[in-house]
């Protein structure tokens, strides 16, 4: 998630946390170009504000996620993480519509495949919406959430998996999920431990890895990083009733022993998460399962 290209940042954009709405915020990392990271001073979210252009980002996207060489790749290496998080989520869903919002090439609908499922997609990146819709026999659409017409009440199953990060409204976002969602269907999650990232990001691990203090960027495409808490109030605020949460399988690598110590960090911290939620904070990546309430 290392971010080596700065952004046009003019015009700036300014936010607020999208779990606690005019609750005031102290800067967290000032990014020296106008732009910083702030916290939430209610439930700790991170977040840009004042933050790079709308133009810029999506066009940054649209280049990083792109079909290619790096986006192969990276689906390869998100494999085993889609495996469980495809077993954990038919416990609760076993057919219906499947919406994968930010579905990258589309490997996950693998997973989906039969006569039981009928499967569909967003992404921002228009090559790799069209490779995941010829390749999986399913219906993907280029560009955002907001931007796709979908019925009301249609989904029986949506997830967002690793791309909670680059939404610039991510309670809209959610919003409109809830209303094309049935009324006991399921929202999946899926986003980094606040402080597990932070950790990686800045600090001894950042230099000695990357040779440099800090590997965050508040000039970039990475808008958001929630807290546990904070990410529970929001999907609650939005419809939504959460019923688990899942420590994920961290990305495979080409290094043995590397990928040894992250499976053996990742089962400490799957068990740790069953005594409190706290240390989701803690864990490479975490899933929350959502149901949408039949109430409004």
């Amino acid at each position: 998630m290392t971010i080596e290209t700065n952004l046009t940042a003019d015009p700036f954009e300014m936010a607020e946390c999208p779990a606690c709405p005019g609750v005031p915020s102290r800067v967290w990392l000032d990014g020296g170009d106008g732009t910083c990271y702030v916290r939430c001073i209610s439930c700790g979210t991170i977040y840009a504000s004042p933050r790079a252009s709308h133009a810029s980002r999506y066009a940054w996207l649209d280049e990083r996620f792109s079909v290619g060489e790096n986006a192969f790749q990276n689906a390869q290496a998100r494999q085993p993480a889609l495996e469980q998080i495809a077993g954990i989520l038919k416990t609760y869903v076993t057919r219906g519509a499947l919406l994968d919002i930010g579905c990258d090439l589309g490997h996950f609908f693998e997973y989906f495949q039969g006569a039981f499922w009928k499967r569909f997609g967003v992404e921002l990146s228009p090559s790799a919406a069209d490779y995941a819709s010829k390749t999986f026999d399913a219906s993907v659409h280029a560009g955002a959430i907001a931007d796709v017409p979908f019925s009301n009440a249609f989904f029986d199953l949506v997830t967002m998996l690793d791309m909670f990060y680059h939404l610039e409204n991510p309670r809209g976002d959610l919003e409109t999920v809830a209303r094309i969602i049935k009324p006991g269907g399921y929202l999946a999650v899926e986003v980094s431990g606040l402080s597990y990232y932070l950790l990686r990001s800045i600090g001894i691990i950042s230099l000695l890895v990357d040779r440099k203090w800090t590997r965050l960027d508040s000039n970039s495409v990475y808008l958001f990083y929630f807290t546990p808490g904070g990410l529970r109030k929001l999907i609650e605020e939005c419809g939504f009733e959460v019923v688990s949460a899942s420590v994920i399988n961290s990305p495979v690598s080409s290094k043995p022993l590397r990928d040894m110590i992250s499976a053996g960090y990742g089962s400490l911290m799957r068990f740790l998460s069953r005594v409190s939620l706290y240390w989701l904070n803690w864990a490479p990546k975490y899933l929350l399962v959502a149901r949408r309430k039949k109430e409004p």
